[in-house]
């Protein structure tokens, strides 16, 4: 046996613990637990952390969360670690950890379910399985480096894990960039290798950043809410390869000359930022007037990074902030 043979499940929240009504269920810690006889004599602890609907959770909870797996994956005798969580923003929590936690080459798997437990199709009780599965796998360590999420016989990495369907059984991809592995029986096969992106420590305190879109009529008026409340960076969410009308052009060089960082995404899901259109609102005016260019990262991911980011005051130090808001510079 394993010295590291612990499994640790953590219980926080999603139709695994309230049902559609709000009312609380506690089938899932009762599954959990018929779950560890299953898998005998594998030894579980079961932690019934919080029910909270994952529409509701803010940086706050992210932060404490976070700690608490930190904690638990310090531990020399935990194998992994399993976060029962919701669906809504399982994709945003999953890379907020990938981000900032250091998984000493275990396990740290995100699952949950699109079903009730009282439904006769729940799907939580085999996405547990499963997720445990993953942890006893030999392989896991060489194809998970970090956090993934096992969901519908699916591991995904949260670099490119997204909700695309509001009820499906099956509600996430992994777009272009494929799954990490399929579950096949007992046994996975893998799909590849994805690097882990930069680490980044977790500040004593999240920064609230906000996002905006672009759209048609946008008023150069539209960041000046964000100038004298204290926020020290705001998501913008382009056309294309990063452009934005004129109008927003000059709302974010104003923001920028009265010190507010502005990180620019894209709305399409594939291809990212790059300086590619001159001209006012072109994404390479905007990188003139110090617009910072998230490359691949949708507007959740920057918004994680940039909290991360700022919450350590790398910005204040000098650092090349830049290189953090990239998936594909990655760590050795």
């Amino acid at each position: 046996m394993d010295t590291c043979s612990k499994i640790v499940i953590k219980v926080a929240g999603g139709l695994a613990c309230k049902n559609k009504d709000g009312k609380e269920s506690l089938a899932m810690m009762e599954i959990a637990d018929s779950v560890r006889k299953q898998f005998s004599p594998i030894d579980f602890q079961i932690i019934d952390y919080d029910d909270i609907d994952s529409s509701l959770a803010d940086l706050d909870f992210f932060n404490d969360l976070a700690r608490s797996i930190q904690r638990k994956i310090n531990s020399q005798n935990v194998r992994g670690l399993i976060l029962v969580y919701g669906t809504d923003t399982m994709e945003i929590l999953a890379y907020f950890l990938h981000r900032c936690i250091i998984n000493h080459n275990k396990q740290i798997i995100l699952t949950g379910s699109t079903r009730e437990t009282e439904n006769f199709d729940f799907d939580g009780r085999a996405n547990l399985c499963n997720s445990i599965k993953q942890i006893l796998n030999k392989d896991a360590s060489l194809y998970c480096n970090g956090v993934s999420i096992n969901f519908a016989g699916k591991i995904h990495s949260p670099s490119y894990f997204r909700k695309e369907h509001t009820f499906s059984i099956d509600p996430f991809s992994s777009g272009k960039s494929g799954i990490i592995g399929m579950m096949h029986g007992d046994n996975i096969d893998w799909r590849k290798v994805l690097k882990r992106p930069l680490l980044i420590p977790l500040p004593n305190k999240l920064e609230s950043i906000p996002i905006i879109c672009a759209y048609p009529g946008a008023s150069s008026y539209l960041l000046d809410v964000f100038l004298n409340r204290n926020f020290k960076a705001v998501i913008v969410i382009g056309y294309g390869s990063g452009n934005v009308s004129e109008d927003l052009y000059h709302s974010i060089k104003k923001a920028i000359e009265c010190g507010i960082r502005v990180i620019l995404v894209t709305k399409c899901q594939f291809g990212g930022v790059s300086p590619e259109y001159g001209g006012i609102g072109g994404n390479q005016s905007l990188i003139d007037i110090g617009v910072i260019m998230a490359n691949d990262l949708n507007a959740y991911q920057a918004m994680v990074v940039a909290s991360l980011v700022i919450g350590n005051s790398m910005s204040k130090n000098g650092a090349n902030i830049e290189s953090y808001f990239n998936n594909e510079i990655t760590m050795n």
